[in-house]
């Protein structure tokens, strides 16, 4: 009998908020912090989740990270659809919005940052569609947050990365991003909430010279590929 979903849902959401924690804290690094990540998404049980989180010191209640809050208005606020058109101009999108079921983008000679991670999500697919001619689009996405990328780029540039649920959850919230770049770019960039840039840079930094010294090749290597 297939196990709850809502419950499922709830414990992997309190799981991945806890190794967000954790990592945030230099608990884990960010080669582990990554792999249960992924193995999180992937769960299909709550014994799986509660696996990874087995090993680590339980955090006060003060200082925990509060998970994702469910969105508390009705379902219909979540737009159908909505377009950014940046011709020779750019849109920044950021802080505390409300992302539409389907959302395109189309940037010539002009850009595009869409900040995902403070952002409300309907439950299941959120659709983003990218067109970037002689222009870009950047995304920031929470860690916690289920994402699907794929594109075509013709002399440009197009970041593709998969880190899906593992198994269908018609309750969470996963972005699918389909595109095309043509002497453009598109990319996509996880970060902590409140974290700059500088900020996610330096602590990778950090966490890539606490590795190996061929650990560090291997995972730089990655991330080069990605």
């Amino acid at each position: 009998m297939p196990e709850n979903l809502i419950a499922l849902r709830d414990r992997r959401e309190e799981v991945i908020a806890a190794l967000t924690e954790h990592f945030s804290k230099d608990v884990l690094d960010l080669d582990e912090f990554d792999r249960r990540i992924d193995l999180a998404h992937r769960a299909v049980s709550v014994a799986e989740l509660d696996t990874l989180v087995t090993d680590l010191a339980p955090i006060p209640a003060a200082t925990a990270l509060a998970k994702p809050a469910a969105p508390t208005l009705a379902l219909d606020r979540f737009a159908e659809y909505k377009r950014y058109l940046c011709i020779m101009g750019g849109v920044d999108k950021k802080g505390r919005w409300t992302v539409p079921r389907k959302l395109r983008v189309v940037a010539f000679w002009g850009g595009a940052q869409l900040d995902f991670r403070e952002a409300d999500f309907a439950p299941g697919v959120t659709e983003l569609r990218v067109t970037c001619v002689m222009g870009g689009c950047h995304i920031i996405v929470p860690p916690w947050l289920a994402v699907e990328i794929d594109g075509i780029a013709i002399m440009g540039g197009f970041d593709e990365m998969e880190r899906g649920h593992g198994s269908p959850d018609p309750d969470r919230a996963l972005l699918r991003v389909r595109g095309l770049c043509v002497m453009g770019g598109f990319s996509c960039e996880t970060r902590l909430p409140g974290e700059s840039g500088r900020q996610a840079r330096k602590r990778i930094k950090r966490e890539l010279k606490a590795l190996e010294p061929g650990s560090q090749r291997a995972l730089t290597d990655g991330k080069r590929e990605r």
